[in-house]
């Protein structure tokens, strides 16, 4: 039974009573009418006793509460849960996309999102030019959001389910390309020559970019190295890439080259534990910074060149190019396109391969950086020549003579669904005359055709043996032995007696 009293000093009557769970609830009536919050009281103590007889589902109430706060609210709830997931980065950029989609749709209150709007929103991006993967982007922000508040529960069901993402994949402005083994040699040596820029010598800039290709590490985690990561002394030496600075938030331990630690051992040298490994600059003039260190090899490259046909022609190819002919770019990312191209040149296994890229999926790895290297189509198609060179063929043709006999070759192929005639001693036939190669004097004969395997009959079937036709099941050994493999067809046209010694003494052998 709910209770209306009054405090000292307080123009509003209080209301205590128990809620559905049995504890005591006390809150305002916001009235100074004892009469009103009486009232108020009777419907909360009647509410109570609904939720608690089962009558009223508590949750489905205190989902309609979330629904009808603010957007805004449950935005700071949400970017907690993106925190232990997401770097602060990410967390910020998601929050300014889902205000965007709400200020375009008029969404103020979580239950006014809308699955109209949204897909509305997504085509004028589309009108006004932007990529497909800036749309995709926009579309998995407020739908992470709708889905967290259905997980937490907040909403009954996503009002955004179907709402479908984009493909990026037909519409990809940006496309990178990977840096072959030649125009690495070139970029290393050429840029270990160059003058200081953006506050990188030309050797700290070279060991940027070895580091880059040999770990798979991003510009991030690069900029985030410290020189305590580095265990240039184990065996074999590698790099701790941190978690924090990772997209999957998971410790890297990425392997680098001997040669490669024995350098960077050096260049570390003076450097206390907690100091950057390289000095990189921000992260847009880090990509300027290598596209001018590629076109500088590029120059270098064709300076080599002697003037005329031959240089004119490497001027109008892709070599070293930051934009070649394909409309493939080179930017300090395409570094990571290197590493799992390189790796599969070399012979790695994609599982391999997917691990030191730390790609959660398999799909990833083969789609977008497991570029087609250069004449590895054709290498392929080679490599599978001796698949195509026929034996058989080579002997039915008289083309190699260490083959088997072609005519033995021949029989054999025969043996399995076709009568076949074998050289060997004539035989006599009932009447006592000595047999011929002559099939027309067996015409008009009654046969009985058996099938024998191993020696014993099974089915019907038929063979020919000395141009005669034998009538009793003989175990013809000399023939199972030397010739087949599977069943023998027999057909029985003559006495056992007039069968030749050889092949009576195998049958009461066997």
């Amino acid at each position: 039974m709910a209770t209306v009293y009054k405090r000292d000093n307080s123009k509003f009557w209080q209301i205590a009573w128990f809620d559905h769970g049995g504890k005591r609830r006390v809150k305002s009536s916001k009235t100074t009418d004892h009469a009103a919050a009486v009232r108020i009281a009777n419907k909360l103590d009647a509410d109570s006793s609904l939720k608690r007889e089962g009558v009223r589902d508590p949750r489905a109430e205190e989902m309609a509460k979330h629904a009808g706060a603010t957007i805004k609210s449950h935005l700071d709830a949400f970017g907690s849960y993106q925190l232990s997931r997401s770097g602060q980065g990410h967390v910020a950029d998601t929050r300014t996309k889902i205000e965007t989609i709400c200020t375009a749709g008029g969404f103020v209150a979580l239950r006014d999102l809308e699955a109209d709007s949204v897909n509305r929103f997504a085509s004028e991006l589309r009108t006004a030019g932007k990529s497909l993967r800036t749309v995709e982007a926009y579309v998995q922000a407020i739908k992470s959001f709708s889905k967290w508040a259905v997980k937490t529960g907040k909403l009954p069901f996503d009002p955004l389910a179907t709402v479908s993402k984009p493909n990026p994949e037909s519409d990809r402005r940006l496309t990178r390309r990977f840096i072959s083994h030649e125009e690495f040699h070139w970029l290393d040596a050429i840029t270990r020559e160059a003058d200081e820029a953006y506050g990188m010598t030309g050797i700290e800039r070279a060991l940027l970019y070895s580091t880059a290709i040999q770990t798979g590490l991003r510009s991030s985690e690069l900029s985030a190295l410290t020189r305590g990561k580095l265990q240039l002394n184990a065996d074999p030496p590698f790099i701790l890439g941190e978690a924090r600075s990772a997209k999957n938030k998971k410790l890297a331990r990425q392997y680098v080259q001997p040669e490669l630690a024995a350098e960077l051992k050096q260049h570390v040298a003076r450097k206390v534990g907690g100091s950057k490994a390289f000095n990189m600059p921000a992260r847009r003039d880090v990509a300027t910074m290598f596209r001018a260190d590629v076109a500088n090899a590029r120059r270098a490259w064709l300076e080599t060149l002697p003037v005329g046909q031959k240089r004119i022609e490497a001027e109008a190819g892709d070599f070293l190019r930051v934009l070649d002919s394909e409309g493939e770019t080179v930017d300090f990312h395409a570094l990571r396109h290197t590493t799992a191209s390189w790796l599969i040149q070399a012979g790695a296994d994609v599982k391999t391969v997917q691990a030191i890229m730390r790609h959660a999926d398999i799909k990833l790895t083969l789609q977008r950086y497991g570029h087609l290297f250069p004449g590895s189509e054709s290498a392929a198609v080679a490599r599978i020549r001796d698949a195509f060179t026929n034996p058989v063929r080579i002997a039915a043709t008289g083309t190699d003579s260490r083959l088997p006999d072609a005519d033995c070759q021949r029989k054999c192929q025969q043996s399995e669904g076709e009568t076949v005639r074998f050289p060997c001693d004539s035989v006599r036939d009932s009447r006592g005359e000595e047999g011929t190669s002559d099939l027309a004097e067996t015409k008009g004969k009654q046969r009985k055709n058996v099938l024998f395997s191993r020696g014993k009959p099974i089915a019907s079937g038929s063979f020919q043996t000395c141009d005669r036709w034998m009538n009793s099941p003989v175990r013809c050994s000399l023939f199972t032995k030397s010739l087949f493999t599977k069943s023998l067809l027999v057909t029985v046209a003559a006495p056992v007696q007039h069968v030749p010694e050889v092949v009576r003494r195998g049958h009461a052998n066997g």
